[in-house]
């Protein structure tokens, strides 16, 4: 995007990492720079399952295959120390030069890119970004924590124990206890796109779901599971510039499972996906109101998807916020914002915008 006369807004679209959902990512970046083709100058720095930062220089296309096999030069970040400005740096021929940016719009999804981490290294090199800052990133990760601030500004959230790798029998299963008995969710922590969370029935089913999640972090999460339909507020901007949704969305679950949506050969195949949703009118608005609350309360920013639940009983119920929620073709935040009027290519190129003008 760029005035008459002035060079276009460089925009760095950071992509990959080191977590579960590096795939995903990869995904999400690629409908992103479809989106923003033309309307800034991209520059697409991927990041390796191993961690490896790389400047990509190749078809764009390809950043769903091999991209780190082709047309890469390894990045270095360093930070700002004193007047000396930091940011992005290609090491190239036993050097370095500055890889110049305006801003980072990072597509990361779960650990090492949506836990505040990445957000931290930004900072610290003085890196502009979009999105949620530090803490709210940390914060939304973190399902336990989450779950706290949430209820405390209102907001009901199932019943929640934590436990850590090490944890004994008796500890496992005074958390079902505590958490009404079975049927209990057993989640990793700090984990996204349902990856490694299973529904346990019994105490055979939940010493399997506890290996699974235990494998994936040393914290895990154990849930009271709320009857009812799954729905999410797609949220943007933030308390000082005001804050907008898009359409919510309705998720019902075919049978006796729980909604995967990154279910690679049939994405969703498990569910019917409603957006909008088919929510009464006084319903709708609390389920609103609650996904605002939340968004204000975990203090995120930019955008990010809150996803809650509605009982039969109407009842409203906090689930989780994704603060890099997907972008993929097939994911909900950019149908929600669709639905609403506002195709992605518009509402990032606001968010990008919006970030510049601070």
């Amino acid at each position: 995007m760029a005035q008459k006369g002035l060079p276009m807004i460089k925009v760095a679209i950071l992509f990959g990492g080191i977590s579960t959902e590096h795939d995903v990512s990869c995904k999400s970046a690629d409908n992103v720079i479809r989106a923003l083709a033309g309307r800034f100058e991209l520059t697409l720095i991927g990041i390796t399952k191993k961690g490896e930062w790389l400047h990509y220089t190749g078809d764009p296309a390809d950043v769903t295959g091999e991209w780190h096999t082709h047309d890469v030069e390894k990045i270095a970040l360093i930070p700002g120390m004193g007047e000396k400005a930091g940011g992005l740096f290609v090491i190239h021929d036993g050097g370095i030069k500055p890889l110049p940016v305006d801003v980072a719009l990072p597509v990361l999804h779960g650990q090492g890119g949506e836990d505040g981490t990445l957000q931290g290294a930004l900072e610290t090199c003085g890196i502009p970004y979009v999105g949620c800052g530090v803490l709210a990133s940390a914060v939304c990760m973190d399902k336990d924590a989450s779950h706290r601030l949430a209820a405390a500004a209102g907001v009901r959230s199932p019943k929640c124990e934590v436990l850590y790798r090490g944890s004994t029998v008796s500890e496992a299963l005074a958390a079902v206890k505590a958490c009404g008995g079975f049927p209990v969710f057993v989640k990793p922590a700090r984990g996204g796109s349902s990856i490694g969370v299973s529904k346990a029935t019994d105490e055979a089913s939940y010493q399997k779901a506890l290996t699974t999640a235990f494998s994936l972090d040393n914290k895990v999460a154990i849930e009271e599971a709320i009857v009812g339909d799954e729905v999410g507020c797609a949220v943007v901007g933030d308390t000082v510039h005001g804050i907008h949704m898009g359409e919510v969305d309705q998720i019902v679950v075919k049978g006796d499972g729980f909604f995967r949506i990154h279910l690679e050969k049939d994405p969703g195949a498990n569910t019917e996906l409603r957006c909008p949703s088919d929510l009464a009118p006084e319903l709708l608005a609390r389920v609103k109101e609650a996904g605002k609350r939340v968004y204000e309360a975990l203090g995120c920013e930019g955008f990010a998807r809150v996803d809650l639940f509605v009982t039969p009983e109407g009842e409203v119920v906090f689930n989780e916020v994704n603060s890099t929620p997907g972008l993929t073709y097939y994911s909900r935040f950019p149908q929600m914002m669709r639905v609403a009027g506002h195709e992605l290519g518009d509402a990032l190129q606001d968010l990008i915008v919006a970030r510049l003008s601070e």
